[in-house]
């Protein structure tokens, strides 16, 4: 009873022109009796989103399959929506290729400005979070681009490699203060170590993290130039092989090459790999290697990866001058 006193309501409020207040009856008619194909008929008519509109025709023909009407206004439905789709599907190519554009010729804010403005208004594509990811600098927003990036492309490794490792980085602050140290990024850094504080439950970590933040504005103040990691490890590999090297040539003589020693001279790029590794190990550096070799997560290298990584390091290194001191040793 209850239904057929809300239906008649509802088409006297259509008569007299009062449509949202029918359509809000005839809503409340299907959640009474989600079967009554006169309601339903009457929604698709009523209701705003094109969507919405869709459903209503489907949940008529669910009902009566035969509805010949219905079935054709669905169909004109279906290549609206089809086409609306279209159409944004070409607003937005257009647009990321002007924030491509906008990449190349340095103006990065703008190009951002742009592909926010899309995410906002939910016009996106695979494109519009990959830039989204690549321009903004700010962790969150990255990860929740990468996130959106992989319901869309859930095979693209490099992405689920991306999203893990700032994943890893957001959830251990530490670690991503220190790489911040290696960009030289102070600012970034100190802010870092501040979440990291909030965040620590040990009085010996706060300490700790005190300490560093100390350290960091001093350097701020003095002003002192920042050493990339990738020079310090440069600097750190050509020792090994330095000394290999001279003590090679006073073991080959003024002409090396009229008295080679093939064995003795390929060392020489064992030496250079182990002094690689043992820099590597030995200077705190991001590297892809510490994610390929040992799947760390952070690129950092755990303890027991740089442990494994420096004591190959020096095998590589000591074997070559055993064999060099061997050979001079059977000379004299």
């Amino acid at each position: 009873m209850r239904e057929d006193e809300l239906l008649q309501q509802a088409m006297t409020a259509v008569r007299a022109g009062h449509e949202l207040t029918a359509r809000d009856i005839f809503l409340e008619v299907v959640e009474i009796n989600p079967h009554n194909e006169t309601a339903w008929m009457w929604l698709t008519g009523l209701l705003d989103d094109l969507d919405d509109c869709i459903y209503a025709c489907e949940q008529v023909l669910k009902i009566n399959p035969k509805n010949v009407n219905v079935n054709q206004y669905l169909g004109q439905l279906l290549e609206q929506r089809k086409k609306r789709q279209e159409e944004q599907r070409l607003r937005v190519e257009d647009q990321v290729r002007q924030a491509r554009e906008l990449v190349k010729t340095k103006k990065q804010d703008q190009a951002l400005g742009l592909i926010r403005l899309l995410a906002k208004t939910g016009e996106v594509n695979a494109d519009v979070w990959h830039l989204l990811a690549k321009l903004t600098p700010d962790m969150d927003e990255r990860l929740l681009a990468l996130e959106e990036l992989l319901k869309l492309m859930p095979e693209n490794v490099q992405s689920r490699r991306e999203f893990d490792r700032l994943k890893h980085f957001r959830d251990n602050p530490l670690e991503l203060a220190a790489m911040y140290e290696e960009q030289g990024n102070i600012e970034k850094a100190i802010e870092a170590y501040g979440i990291a504080a909030l965040k620590s439950k040990s009085k010996n970590e706060q300490n700790s993290i005190y300490w560093k933040t100390i350290r960091l504005e001093n350097l701020r103040q003095e002003k002192i130039s920042h050493i990339s990691p990738t020079v310090s490890i440069a600097r750190l590999t050509a020792g090994p092989p330095l000394l290999y090297f001279m003590l090679l040539f006073i073991h080959l003589g003024l002409n090396p090459i009229a008295n080679p020693d093939l064995l003795l001279s390929f060392g020489f790029l064992w030496v250079l790999l182990g002094g690689f590794m043992i820099a590597l190990a030995s200077v705190r550096s991001h590297s892809r290697l510490w994610s390929l070799l040992f799947k760390n997560v952070g690129s950092s290298g755990s303890p027991a990866a740089r442990f494994s990584m420096s004591a190959a390091g020096w095998v590589l290194v000591i074997l070559p001058f055993v064999l060099l001191f061997y050979a001079a040793f059977i000379r004299i």
